[in-house]
Protein backbone atom coordinates (compact mmCIF):
# COMPACT_ATOMS: atom_id res chain seq x y z
CA UNK A 1 0.00 0.00 0.00
CA UNK A 2 2.81 2.36 0.88
CA UNK A 3 4.60 1.53 -2.38
CA UNK A 4 1.47 2.24 -4.43
CA UNK A 5 0.92 5.51 -2.55
CA UNK A 6 4.49 6.61 -3.28
CA UNK A 7 4.04 5.78 -6.96
CA UNK A 8 0.79 7.78 -7.06
CA UNK A 9 2.47 10.80 -5.46
CA UNK A 10 5.36 10.66 -7.95
CA UNK A 11 2.94 10.41 -10.88
CA UNK A 12 0.89 13.32 -9.53
CA UNK A 13 4.01 15.48 -9.12
CA UNK A 14 5.14 14.58 -12.64
CA UNK A 15 1.74 15.48 -14.08
CA UNK A 16 1.74 18.73 -12.13
CA UNK A 17 5.19 19.52 -13.52
CA UNK A 18 3.98 18.98 -17.06
CA UNK A 19 0.95 21.16 -16.44
CA UNK A 20 3.11 23.86 -14.87
CA UNK A 21 5.39 23.77 -17.90
CA UNK A 22 2.43 24.18 -20.23
CA UNK A 23 1.21 27.13 -18.21
CA UNK A 24 4.66 28.69 -18.22
CA UNK A 25 4.82 28.42 -22.01
CA UNK A 26 1.40 30.03 -22.33
CA UNK A 27 2.76 33.20 -20.63
CA UNK A 28 5.14 34.86 -23.07
CA UNK A 29 6.75 38.24 -23.42
CA UNK A 30 6.52 39.79 -26.85
CA UNK A 31 7.74 43.00 -28.42
CA UNK A 32 5.53 44.81 -30.96
CA UNK A 33 7.57 45.57 -34.08
CA UNK A 34 7.55 48.87 -35.94
CA UNK A 35 7.29 48.14 -39.66
CA UNK A 36 6.90 49.91 -42.99
CA UNK A 37 4.82 48.67 -45.89
CA UNK A 38 1.22 49.28 -44.85
CA UNK A 39 -0.55 50.31 -48.06
CA UNK A 40 -4.11 51.28 -47.05
CA UNK A 41 -5.92 53.15 -44.27
CA UNK A 42 -8.92 51.00 -43.33
CA UNK A 43 -9.75 52.62 -39.96
CA UNK A 44 -12.28 55.47 -39.87
CA UNK A 45 -11.39 58.27 -37.47
CA UNK A 46 -12.26 61.90 -36.79
CA UNK A 47 -15.51 63.50 -37.90
CA UNK A 48 -17.19 63.14 -41.28
CA UNK A 49 -17.64 60.41 -43.83
CA UNK A 50 -15.45 57.35 -43.92
CA UNK A 51 -14.49 58.41 -47.46
CA UNK A 52 -12.52 61.32 -46.02
CA UNK A 53 -10.59 59.41 -43.32
CA UNK A 54 -9.83 56.10 -45.08
CA UNK A 55 -8.21 55.17 -48.38
CA UNK A 56 -10.11 51.92 -49.01
CA UNK A 57 -12.50 49.47 -47.41
CA UNK A 58 -11.36 46.42 -45.51
CA UNK A 59 -13.41 43.75 -47.23
CA UNK A 60 -14.65 44.80 -50.69
CA UNK A 61 -13.34 44.94 -54.23
CA UNK A 62 -14.46 48.44 -55.13
CA UNK A 63 -13.76 50.48 -52.02
CA UNK A 64 -17.40 50.65 -50.94
CA UNK A 65 -17.45 47.88 -48.34
CA UNK A 66 -16.78 48.31 -44.61
CA UNK A 67 -14.02 49.72 -42.42
CA UNK A 68 -12.88 49.46 -38.82
CA UNK A 69 -13.49 52.37 -36.41
CA UNK A 70 -11.25 54.34 -34.09
CA UNK A 71 -12.51 55.83 -30.81
CA UNK A 72 -13.75 59.37 -31.38
CA UNK A 73 -15.09 58.69 -34.87
CA UNK A 74 -18.31 60.60 -35.58
CA UNK A 75 -20.29 60.00 -38.77
CA UNK A 76 -22.17 62.69 -40.75
CA UNK A 77 -25.33 61.99 -38.72
CA UNK A 78 -23.47 62.87 -35.52
CA UNK A 79 -23.36 59.28 -34.30
CA UNK A 80 -20.35 57.85 -32.48
CA UNK A 81 -19.59 54.13 -32.19
CA UNK A 82 -20.03 52.18 -28.97
CA UNK A 83 -17.60 49.44 -30.03
CA UNK A 84 -14.29 50.31 -31.69
CA UNK A 85 -10.54 49.60 -31.81
CA UNK A 86 -8.53 50.18 -28.59
CA UNK A 87 -7.74 53.85 -28.02
CA UNK A 88 -4.04 53.09 -27.51
CA UNK A 89 -3.86 50.82 -30.53
CA UNK A 90 -2.53 48.05 -28.27
CA UNK A 91 -4.18 44.67 -28.84
CA UNK A 92 -3.78 42.21 -25.96
CA UNK A 93 -4.34 38.73 -27.32
CA UNK A 94 -7.37 36.88 -25.98
CA UNK A 95 -5.65 33.62 -26.98
CA UNK A 96 -2.09 33.90 -25.63
CA UNK A 97 -1.30 35.55 -22.29
CA UNK A 98 1.48 38.11 -22.57
CA UNK A 99 1.13 38.56 -26.34
CA UNK A 100 0.46 42.12 -27.46
CA UNK A 101 0.38 43.90 -30.80
CA UNK A 102 0.61 47.59 -31.63
CA UNK A 103 -1.72 48.76 -34.40
CA UNK A 104 -0.44 51.49 -36.70
CA UNK A 105 -1.76 55.05 -36.49
CA UNK A 106 -5.48 55.32 -37.19
CA UNK A 107 -4.83 58.44 -39.27
CA UNK A 108 -2.30 56.85 -41.64
CA UNK A 109 -1.96 53.63 -43.63
CA UNK A 110 -2.57 50.89 -41.07
CA UNK A 111 -3.11 47.69 -43.06
CA UNK A 112 -1.13 45.66 -45.53
CA UNK A 113 -4.17 45.03 -47.70
CA UNK A 114 -3.86 42.31 -50.35
CA UNK A 115 -7.07 42.29 -52.42
CA UNK A 116 -9.01 39.69 -54.35
CA UNK A 117 -6.49 38.13 -56.71
CA UNK A 118 -7.01 37.31 -60.32
CA UNK A 119 -5.67 38.10 -63.76
CA UNK A 120 -3.27 41.03 -63.52
CA UNK A 121 -3.84 41.54 -59.76
CA UNK A 122 -0.88 41.22 -57.43
CA UNK A 123 -1.30 38.91 -54.48
CA UNK A 124 1.84 39.80 -52.57
CA UNK A 125 2.91 42.35 -49.96
CA UNK A 126 5.89 43.00 -47.69
CA UNK A 127 6.29 44.46 -44.21
CA UNK A 128 9.84 45.61 -43.48
CA UNK A 129 11.22 45.91 -39.95
CA UNK A 130 12.14 49.50 -39.11
CA UNK A 131 15.01 48.02 -37.08
CA UNK A 132 16.15 44.49 -38.05
CA UNK A 133 16.28 42.16 -35.06
CA UNK A 134 16.60 38.51 -34.12
CA UNK A 135 13.62 36.54 -32.87
CA UNK A 136 12.42 33.09 -31.85
CA UNK A 137 8.89 33.65 -33.15
CA UNK A 138 7.05 36.17 -35.28
CA UNK A 139 3.37 36.62 -34.46
CA UNK A 140 1.11 38.03 -37.17
CA UNK A 141 -2.14 39.88 -36.42
CA UNK A 142 -4.41 39.68 -39.44
CA UNK A 143 -7.89 38.99 -40.78
CA UNK A 144 -9.67 38.47 -44.09
CA UNK A 145 -12.73 40.16 -45.57
CA UNK A 146 -15.38 38.62 -47.79
CA UNK A 147 -14.07 35.08 -47.28
CA UNK A 148 -11.10 33.29 -45.78
CA UNK A 149 -7.70 33.83 -47.39
CA UNK A 150 -4.81 31.44 -47.83
CA UNK A 151 -1.34 32.92 -47.71
CA UNK A 152 2.28 31.78 -47.68
CA UNK A 153 4.53 33.90 -45.41
CA UNK A 154 8.28 34.21 -45.98
CA UNK A 155 10.78 35.76 -43.58
CA UNK A 156 13.85 37.39 -45.15
CA UNK A 157 16.95 37.91 -43.01
CA UNK A 158 19.52 40.67 -43.39
CA UNK A 159 22.01 38.23 -44.95
CA UNK A 160 19.57 37.57 -47.79
CA UNK A 161 18.52 34.08 -46.70
CA UNK A 162 14.87 33.21 -46.21
CA UNK A 163 12.59 30.94 -44.23
CA UNK A 164 9.40 29.95 -46.05
CA UNK A 165 6.41 28.80 -44.01
CA UNK A 166 3.58 26.45 -44.86
CA UNK A 167 0.41 27.94 -46.31
CA UNK A 168 -1.75 29.58 -43.64
CA UNK A 169 -5.53 30.01 -43.55
CA UNK A 170 -6.70 33.41 -42.36
CA UNK A 171 -10.35 33.29 -41.29
CA UNK A 172 -13.01 35.70 -42.47
CA UNK A 173 -13.45 38.61 -40.07
CA UNK A 174 -16.87 37.21 -39.13
CA UNK A 175 -17.29 34.13 -36.94
CA UNK A 176 -13.79 32.63 -37.26
CA UNK A 177 -12.46 30.54 -34.36
CA UNK A 178 -10.00 31.63 -31.65
CA UNK A 179 -9.91 35.39 -32.36
CA UNK A 180 -7.20 37.48 -30.76
CA UNK A 181 -9.64 40.41 -30.62
CA UNK A 182 -13.33 40.66 -31.47
CA UNK A 183 -16.41 42.83 -31.11
CA UNK A 184 -15.15 46.24 -32.27
CA UNK A 185 -17.85 47.02 -34.81
CA UNK A 186 -17.65 48.32 -38.37
CA UNK A 187 -18.79 51.23 -40.52
CA UNK A 188 -19.82 51.44 -44.17
CA UNK A 189 -17.42 53.22 -46.50
CA UNK A 190 -19.82 55.59 -48.28
CA UNK A 191 -21.46 58.94 -47.76
CA UNK A 192 -23.87 57.58 -45.12
CA UNK A 193 -21.06 55.97 -43.06
CA UNK A 194 -23.57 53.83 -41.17
CA UNK A 195 -22.20 52.44 -37.89
CA UNK A 196 -22.78 48.86 -36.78
CA UNK A 197 -22.08 48.37 -33.06
CA UNK A 198 -21.30 44.67 -32.80
CA UNK A 199 -20.14 42.69 -29.77
CA UNK A 200 -18.81 39.41 -31.19
CA UNK A 201 -17.73 40.54 -34.67
CA UNK A 202 -15.63 41.58 -36.55
CA UNK A 203 -12.54 39.61 -35.51
CA UNK A 204 -8.76 39.73 -35.75
CA UNK A 205 -6.69 36.55 -35.60
CA UNK A 206 -3.12 35.67 -34.72
CA UNK A 207 -0.66 33.24 -36.28
CA UNK A 208 2.70 32.14 -34.87
CA UNK A 209 5.63 31.75 -37.26
CA UNK A 210 8.35 29.72 -35.51
CA UNK A 211 11.93 30.59 -36.45
CA UNK A 212 14.23 27.59 -36.88
CA UNK A 213 17.16 27.37 -34.48
CA UNK A 214 19.64 27.80 -37.34
CA UNK A 215 18.14 31.27 -37.92
CA UNK A 216 18.11 32.48 -34.30
CA UNK A 217 21.19 34.64 -34.76
CA UNK A 218 20.01 36.24 -38.02
CA UNK A 219 18.31 39.65 -37.79
CA UNK A 220 14.97 39.72 -39.58
CA UNK A 221 14.73 42.24 -42.42
CA UNK A 222 11.14 41.69 -43.57
CA UNK A 223 8.14 39.39 -43.76
CA UNK A 224 6.41 38.90 -47.09
CA UNK A 225 2.94 37.51 -47.69
CA UNK A 226 1.98 35.67 -50.88
CA UNK A 227 -1.80 35.40 -51.04
CA UNK A 228 -2.59 32.26 -53.02
CA UNK A 229 -6.40 32.25 -52.81
CA UNK A 230 -8.53 34.15 -55.29
CA UNK A 231 -11.17 34.69 -52.59
CA UNK A 232 -10.82 36.89 -49.54
CA UNK A 233 -9.22 40.27 -48.89
CA UNK A 234 -6.20 39.83 -46.62
CA UNK A 235 -5.43 42.56 -44.07
CA UNK A 236 -2.18 42.25 -42.09
CA UNK A 237 -2.48 44.67 -39.16
CA UNK A 238 0.62 44.18 -36.96
CA UNK A 239 3.64 42.04 -36.12
CA UNK A 240 5.17 41.09 -32.76
CA UNK A 241 8.18 38.95 -31.89
CA UNK A 242 9.56 36.94 -29.01
CA UNK A 243 13.25 37.20 -28.18
CA UNK A 244 15.69 34.78 -29.75
CA UNK A 245 17.19 32.37 -27.17
CA UNK A 246 20.59 33.64 -28.28
CA UNK A 247 19.57 37.21 -27.43
CA UNK A 248 18.46 36.17 -23.94
CA UNK A 249 21.62 34.17 -23.33
CA UNK A 250 24.00 36.89 -24.53
CA UNK A 251 22.45 39.63 -22.38
CA UNK A 252 22.25 43.35 -23.03
CA UNK A 253 24.43 43.29 -26.13
CA UNK A 254 21.55 41.55 -27.90
CA UNK A 255 18.67 43.32 -26.12
CA UNK A 256 16.25 44.92 -28.55
CA UNK A 257 13.95 47.73 -27.60
CA UNK A 258 10.97 49.28 -29.29
CA UNK A 259 9.06 52.51 -28.67
CA UNK A 260 5.41 52.52 -29.66
CA UNK A 261 3.35 54.04 -31.04
CA UNK A 262 5.99 55.95 -32.97
CA UNK A 263 5.02 58.64 -33.90
CA UNK A 264 3.01 59.18 -30.70
CA UNK A 265 0.66 61.90 -29.47
CA UNK A 266 -0.21 61.32 -25.81
CA UNK A 267 1.62 58.30 -24.39
CA UNK A 268 4.82 56.57 -25.48
CA UNK A 269 5.74 53.06 -24.33
CA UNK A 270 9.27 51.68 -24.30
CA UNK A 271 9.41 47.88 -24.51
CA UNK A 272 12.60 45.84 -24.06
CA UNK A 273 12.94 42.12 -24.66
CA UNK A 274 15.07 41.22 -21.61
CA UNK A 275 14.41 41.57 -17.89
CA UNK A 276 17.25 43.37 -16.10
CA UNK A 277 17.60 44.72 -12.59
CA UNK A 278 18.17 48.40 -11.87
CA UNK A 279 17.01 49.49 -15.31
CA UNK A 280 15.76 53.02 -15.95
CA UNK A 281 14.38 54.86 -18.95
CA UNK A 282 14.73 58.56 -19.78
CA UNK A 283 13.07 60.83 -22.29
CA UNK A 284 15.50 63.41 -23.69
CA UNK A 285 15.38 66.28 -26.15
CA UNK A 286 17.92 66.39 -28.99
CA UNK A 287 20.35 68.40 -26.85
CA UNK A 288 20.46 65.54 -24.34
CA UNK A 289 18.42 67.40 -21.72
CA UNK A 290 16.40 65.01 -19.54
CA UNK A 291 12.66 65.65 -19.73
CA UNK A 292 11.23 62.63 -17.94
CA UNK A 293 12.40 59.52 -16.11
CA UNK A 294 10.20 56.43 -15.97
CA UNK A 295 10.53 53.18 -14.04
CA UNK A 296 10.96 50.03 -16.09
CA UNK A 297 8.35 47.53 -14.89
CA UNK A 298 7.59 44.22 -16.60
CA UNK A 299 10.04 45.26 -19.34
CA UNK A 300 8.07 48.44 -20.09
CA UNK A 301 8.34 52.15 -19.32
CA UNK A 302 5.61 54.67 -20.18
CA UNK A 303 6.09 58.38 -20.82
CA UNK A 304 3.31 61.00 -20.91
CA UNK A 305 4.11 63.29 -23.83
CA UNK A 306 0.84 65.11 -24.48
CA UNK A 307 2.26 68.45 -23.30
CA UNK A 308 5.43 68.26 -25.38
CA UNK A 309 5.88 70.16 -28.63
CA UNK A 310 5.81 68.17 -31.86
CA UNK A 311 9.25 67.04 -32.92
CA UNK A 312 11.98 64.44 -32.50
CA UNK A 313 13.08 63.20 -29.08
CA UNK A 314 15.25 60.41 -27.69
CA UNK A 315 14.56 57.56 -25.28
CA UNK A 316 17.55 56.23 -23.34
CA UNK A 317 17.53 52.84 -21.62
CA UNK A 318 20.11 52.33 -18.86
CA UNK A 319 20.87 49.04 -17.11
CA UNK A 320 23.70 47.27 -15.33
CA UNK A 321 25.12 46.08 -18.64
CA UNK A 322 24.99 49.26 -20.70
CA UNK A 323 23.00 52.04 -22.36
CA UNK A 324 20.92 52.10 -25.52
CA UNK A 325 19.17 55.04 -27.18
CA UNK A 326 16.58 55.39 -29.92
CA UNK A 327 14.78 58.29 -31.58
CA UNK A 328 11.04 58.87 -31.25
CA UNK A 329 8.62 61.35 -32.81
CA UNK A 330 5.93 63.41 -31.08
CA UNK A 331 3.09 64.39 -33.42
Amino acid sequence: MKRNSTRFIKMALFAAGLQGGALAQAQIITVPVSVTGFNQDVVANGSGTTLSSTTYDMDGSGGNGYCFMAPGFINPAGQAPITFFPASGVVASAVTSGLTFQLASYSANNSLRIPLTGSGVSGTGILTFATPRTAADVYVLWTSGGAASTVTPTITFTDGTTQVFASQTVFDWYNGTSPALMGFGRVSRNAASAIENLTTNPRLYQTRLVITSTNYAKPIQSVSFNKTSTAGVLNVMALSVTASPLAVRNGQAQVAMQAYPNPATEALTLQVDAAERQATAQLLDLTGRELQTAAVKNQQAVFSIGSLSAGVYMVRYRSESGTKTLKVVKE
